[in-house]
């Protein structure tokens, strides 16, 4: 009797690649996502100026149905917003896509690859905090990053990360940035 040869999956079935589709509302979080779109070197699609208000379940699939995809390919869809809208956060929580809202803004985040934030913080103290942190961020501009400041975002992205999930997800301070982050880092491993 013959032994069958094991089945090898086809390119198809080994690699479900994903185009991730993040929304967000401002330049700043824009300009972000770009910069880890070209450093990782991933599929991402940007759908930005989206008002916190206006996101919903509705306006998400109308998006994620303009997208082409090949067949090894499936949509992530994530939303990288500022909960610092008491109003908004609960639209924003409705929707079905992948959280990584920052707490009270995404500069939060950048924040977080210089130091640890503990304690409860509103959005100006995060900047002059930002400012304070390191010289490259003295000149911190919202929606715009100097050279340098891209790469100390990206020499420090896995601090970041682990000083991220050592806080409470949706509370002051937090940032959920760090999901993005860990799916980018286990793609480009893989790659």
């Amino acid at each position: 009797m013959r032994s069958k040869k094991p089945h090898r999956p086809s390119p198809n079935e080994r690699t479900m690649r994903p185009v991730f589709l993040i929304f967000c509302e401002g330049i700043t979080e824009e300009n972000y996502i770009h910069m880890l779109q070209q450093l990782y070197r991933a599929q991402i699609r940007v759908i930005t100026h989206v008002e916190g208000q206006s996101i919903c379940q509705n306006i998400i699939r109308k998006h994620k149905e303009k997208i082409r995809l090949k067949p090894n390919e499936v949509v992530e869809t994530f939303l990288m917003y500022d909960l610092d809208v008491e109003e908004v956060n609960k639209k924003l929580l409705e929707c079905d896509a992948v959280p990584l809202f920052s707490n009270p803004c995404v500069e939060l985040w950048f924040l977080l690859h210089s130091k640890d934030q503990k304690t409860t913080i509103s959005t100006d103290e995060v900047i002059r905090e930002l400012k304070k942190s390191d010289a490259v961020w003295h000149s911190y501009e919202k929606g715009d990053f100097t050279i340098t400041q891209k790469q100390v975002l990206w020499n420090n992205r896995l601090e970041a990360v682990k000083r991220a999930k050592l806080l409470k997800s949706l509370n002051n301070p937090s940032s959920g940035v760090y999901i993005l982050i860990e799916k980018l880092e286990k793609l480009h491993d893989c790659s």
